[in-house]
């Protein structure tokens, strides 16, 4: 599921439902879009309008992978190392993504995350442009954080400078 603007034109999608001028791998299968009004107003919003929709689709979900658009190098085996390790250890409430900070001193928890059901009711009550980072902070939820191998995926897309040192880490790809 995608969560997106009511007013995104959606050019990011292909006819097809793959990334833009790319098909869809055929063992994929279609992204359901969730316009969520309030989108504008902050993360908390896209939130809790995907989770909402989630649960009406699924009432005993067990656990959600909170993924931003704006991380645009996240991999499949980034996700799939995340789901293995929150499912191995039922006493968790989440498995984050964790990376050093800016100054490298610290380690900072991130999406893309695994949250489970018994955190649901208190990211419905996030605000603002607050995302589940807050709740990994919380004495409340026991989570762990898996390190990133190459923190270049973690790249995430806020300003044009970011913009444009993602070009150059994509066209690095293909030389």
């Amino acid at each position: 599921m995608a969560v997106v603007h009511p007013e995104d034109p959606l050019e990011w999608l292909s006819v097809e439902g793959g990334a833009a001028g790319h098909a869809a791998p055929s063992d994929v299968k279609a992204v359901r879009l969730v316009a969520c009004p309030e989108a504008s107003q902050g993360m908390s919003y896209s939130i809790r309008c995907g989770l909402k929709a989630l649960m009406a689709d699924e009432p005993a979900l067990d656990a959600i992978v909170v993924a931003l658009a704006d991380q645009p190098f996240i991999t499949s085996e980034m996700i799939a190392e995340l789901i293995h390790y929150w499912s191995e250890r039922p006493e968790l409430d989440f498995v984050a993504t964790a990376a050093h900070d800016a100054g490298g001193k610290s380690i900072v928890l991130m999406p893309p995350a695994v949250l489970s059901r018994s955190m649901f009711a208190s990211v419905l009550l996030l605000e603002g442009d607050t995302g589940a980072r807050k709740l990994f902070q919380s004495p409340d939820f026991k989570g762990c954080g898996l390190v990133a191998a190459d923190r270049t995926t973690l790249l995430d897309i806020d300003t044009p400078a970011d913009m444009e040192l993602a070009k150059k880490h994509y066209s690095a790809y293909f030389i």
